[in-house]
């Protein structure tokens, strides 16, 4: 990083600071508009939490929320988590114990018994406290962010390029942690529950509205999909039920998810011109590829292994032109 790249994130983040201690009159609707094109570290986890809804922008109140919700989230642990053997929950508690260590098997924080046990804690909690939809596969990816962003509050370390040592903590950072991550997960569910509902029936919709909007604005990709056999859901569920947290590094689902609490429905409805926006930028790879088996391939290991935030920046950027292009009008997409 240059020195005037230096300087102009020095300012970014002591005006991060300030909003954050001292909220304007428009306090939340300032905080967006300044997080929507990432957030300084140092500043992401708390607000992480204000844009989450999960703390208020006043500080005043912050601690004593805190304190409740953290000591609400063990009181769910003692009352529900001994019943994850009982014959009622203990199917939901086997695919949660099989799905958490086949999460981001590349990165060693994941693969320690500690962080599975959390996790595990997290989903069953909130599994038993949600019984319309349950358990469903694609949920625990939703932990990860949160816990690596609240982590960072207490270790200064690169989760994805080395060891970090988890046991430097002590109980009651890890606590915090696991309770924090519980409830602004729950916040994000609340908005796209109906994808992980009885038939994902607002994945089926998401997946037929990115149909349609990439043939609005790619045709030709459209049709080349189309051409080679291929269902948008046969690549796009994973998009939709993960937020695409599989198709990228750590790191640029880390950035993006501070345009999306940035963004009004940021993860119900702008993810889907994101996803739009995603897939149109490969348009050119993707129509070089003239089989079946070469463009699913493809479309389910798009190359963004070396992005960063430029690209993120990007795609939010388009994500945003499209949104603004097409949103709210479905018969613009159907007949223009």
């Amino acid at each position: 990083m240059s020195a005037a790249q230096s300087s102009r994130e020095l300012a970014k983040q002591k005006k991060f600071e300030a909003l954050i201690l001292a909220p304007s009159k428009n306090g939340l609707e300032d905080l967006r508009t300044m997080s929507w094109p990432g957030i300084p570290a140092s500043c992401r986890p708390i607000t992480w939490k204000i844009l989450s809804g999960y703390l208020p922008v006043a500080p005043d109140r912050r601690e004593s929320i805190l304190e409740r919700k953290r000591k609400e989230y063990f009181g769910f642990l003692d009352q529900y988590f001994g019943t994850r053997h009982e014959d009622q929950y203990q199917h939901i508690f086997r695919q949660i114990h099989i799905d958490v260590p086949r999460m981001n098997p590349l990165i060693p924080l994941f693969q320690t018994k500690l962080v599975q046990e959390i996790f595990e804690r997290i989903l069953y909690i909130w599994a038993i406290r949600h019984p319309a939809s349950g358990y469903v596969q694609g949920i625990n990816d939703l932990v990860t962010p949160f816990f690596v962003v609240f982590l960072t509050e207490f270790l200064d370390a690169d989760v994805e390029c080395g060891e970090v040592d988890i046991t430097a903590l002590s109980k009651e950072e890890l606590d915090m942690i696991e309770a924090d991550s519980y409830w602004c997960m729950s916040k994000l569910l609340d908005g796209i529950q109906d994808n992980y509902t009885f038939a994902q029936p607002g994945i089926q919709m998401k997946v037929s509205a990115l149909k349609e909007l990439t043939q609005r604005i790619d045709s030709h990709l459209h049709t080349h999909i189309e051409n080679q056999g291929i269902e948008f859901l046969q690549f796009s569920f994973r998009w939709m039920n993960n937020l695409l947290m599989r198709e990228l590094p750590l790191r640029c689902t880390i950035r993006l998810w501070d345009t999306y609490l940035a963004e009004p429905e940021g993860f119900a409805d702008y993810h889907l011109y994101v996803c739009a926006a995603f897939l149109t930028k490969f348009s050119k790879q993707l129509k070089n590829e003239h089989d079946f088996q070469g463009l699913m391939t493809m479309l389910q290991n798009l190359p963004t292994k070396n992005w960063g935030d430029e690209d993120i920046g990007e795609l939010t950027a388009e994500a945003y032109r499209l949104k603004y292009t097409f949103s709210g009008a479905p018969q613009h997409l159907k007949n223009s």
